[in-house]
């Protein structure tokens, strides 16, 4: 085998992580190639159109029974949100009519739509609902011809998946056990896919030129979906380095960090299934569940939608700490359109400062939070916190409400996330408003280098000056501390911090294995 030289591209991280293994493209766009007129048998198209409709919405309905205990989870809202469009009479019927009118196969016919929709659609949220509609179609399309295969459905294992376009129906039934990771040339961070494979926890990135490296004679690629970049044919030594760290392989005994006496692990949370993984006995509990992943609507989800999800984890934890962050939302999380317009950015309105912004949508989510709080040992985190006035408004907010409840204070505990430069700097001040800290290190590591890309290779001085004052805050103030984030992936970092003081660490479920 001739020698191939290593090759690395940047891209745009959707869905944290590593992932090794054999690249293998997935061309979206030839469903809808077949483009031909049809001279007779219009009958018998529009027949073949309904059975493959028939097929798609049976195919739904037999995914969604795997997530019947996932009720508000985003994979069942977008199973549902794709049963609508099958069940809309007038795509359905405006197909038809055209298959009768124009007399063209439904290939092309379903292609025009998709066309035509792309033009009218401008409005962000239905901009997505696009991508549902697109969705649906290549499905409907894959069963009008049942003799080809679906390369997914015949994947070995570790494959890296390189689309120009990846939708949901490309990760519903995949796991990371088959898939290390998803490669995209266009797919925003607020797509249902880049939701999607961030509560399964797969790496997912984007912005590649799929075309630029079609003719690479490509042999195995790693997916770096931290330091967003893509490495074609690694080293030996590239290999070996990552798989130091790689959170995709499961670590041998040597590789696993030694667990102390005092250090809890806990568990970041995306989806109801999660919960329902939660079985390990070295898991402390949730300490991070991240509520703007869990409902996926174009509306915020009710009171009683919350109070019910709340509930029911709690329930499950059986009185384990349950930590739920209120709704983190806005820069680029801007999932329920609340900010005008869509302009969002690194640097716009998020987290405690936007949910002041919008008191409806913080009281109800409080109210939920309180409620559920008589089932189990809930604790609330405040978000993306940066200034203490932040947490005293909030905290008045959560106090009134307990009144109205009559619910008792200390039947919550009330942190504040210290995800920020200006949050850092001040922690000797929220320590003492507080009754936790939990610090977030992507978006500390990503605002302190005003930097989209999370710093992994070692625990830079700047972010350890952060961790120092942070840990000292937590000490003298005599509160609990939880540690979240990519970085504790890395067994290194991991020792240093555990050295450093900290003792809780919130950890996705895949990393559980690391301890």
């Amino acid at each position: 085998m001739s020698k191939v030289d290593e090759i690395v591209l940047p891209v745009s991280i959707l869905s944290s992580g590593v992932g090794f293994g054999k690249p293998l493209f997935l061309n979206s766009q030839k469903i809808f190639e077949e483009n031909f007129y049809l001279k007779k048998n219009i009958d018998q198209e529009i027949l073949k159109f309904e059975k493959a409709i028939k097929k798609s919405k049976k195919q739904i309905l037999e995914i969604k029974k795997s997530f019947a205990n996932d009720e508000l989870s985003i994979t069942f809202d977008i199973l549902n949100s794709h049963l609508e469009i099958l069940n809309d009479p007038v795509i359905l019927s405006e197909a038809i009519n055209r298959i009768k009118k124009e007399q063209k196969s439904i290939q092309t016919i379903l292609k025009d739509l998709l066309n035509e929709y792309k033009n009218k659609i401008t409005d962000p949220f239905f901009k997505e609902k696009l991508a549902d509609i697109s969705d649906v179609f290549k499905r409907v399309l894959k069963n009008l011809k049942p003799s080809k295969v679906d390369i997914l459905k015949n994947i070995g294992k570790k494959s890296i998946i390189i689309s120009d376009e990846i939708i949901p129906s490309d990760i519903f039934e995949r796991d990371s056990l088959t898939i290390s990771a998803f490669i995209s040339v266009r797919t925003s961070y607020n797509s249902h896919a880049a939701i999607i494979a961030r509560s399964k926890n797969i790496p997912f990135v984007s912005n590649i030129d799929i075309e630029g490296i079609k003719n690479i004679n490509m042999q195995d690629m790693i997916v770096d979906a931290f330091k967003g970049k893509v490495i074609i044919n690694p080293t030996k030594k590239t290999s070996e380095k990552y798989k130091n760290f790689s959170i995709s392989i499961k670590p041998s005994e040597k590789e696993k960090i030694k667990i102390q006496k005092d250090v809890n692990i806990f568990v970041n949370i995306s989806s109801l299934k999660e919960v329902n993984q939660i079985d390990d006995k070295k898991i402390s509990g949730i300490g991070l569940l991240r509520t703007e992943l869990l409902f996926f609507k174009k509306e915020i989800p009710t009171q009683i939608e919350q109070f019910n999800v709340y509930k029911k984890i709690a329930k499950n934890l059986k009185n384990r700490p349950f930590v739920i962050r209120l709704f983190d939302l806005g820069a680029d999380k801007n999932f329920y359109n609340i900010i005008e317009n869509n302009k969002t950015c690194f640097f716009s309105s998020r987290g405690a400062d936007l949910l002041l912004k919008n008191k409806k949508i913080l009281q109800d989510q409080i109210t939920a939070i309180l409620k559920a709080s008589l089932f189990g040992n809930i604790y609330l985190l405040i978000p993306f916190v940066k200034d203490l006035s932040e947490i005293i408004l909030i905290k008045k907010i959560i106090k009134s409400i307990q009144e109205d409840l009559k619910i008792s204070p200390s039947t919550i505990k009330i942190g504040s996330m210290i995800e920020t430069p200006a949050a850092a700097l001040m922690v000797d001040e929220i320590a003492k408003e507080v009754d936790f800290l939990s610090i977030g290190t992507n978006d500390l590591s990503r605002y302190t280098f005003a930097s989209n890309k999370i710093s992994l290779k070692e625990l830079h001085p700047a972010l350890e000056k952060f961790f120092k004052m942070i840990i000292k805050a937590a000490k003298d103030s005599n509160k609990p501390m939880f540690l979240c984030g990519e970085m504790i992936a890395d067994k290194k970092i991991l020792e240093k911090l555990y050295n450093l003081g900290i003792k809780n660490f919130s950890v996705s479920l895949k990393n559980v294995e690391l301890f």
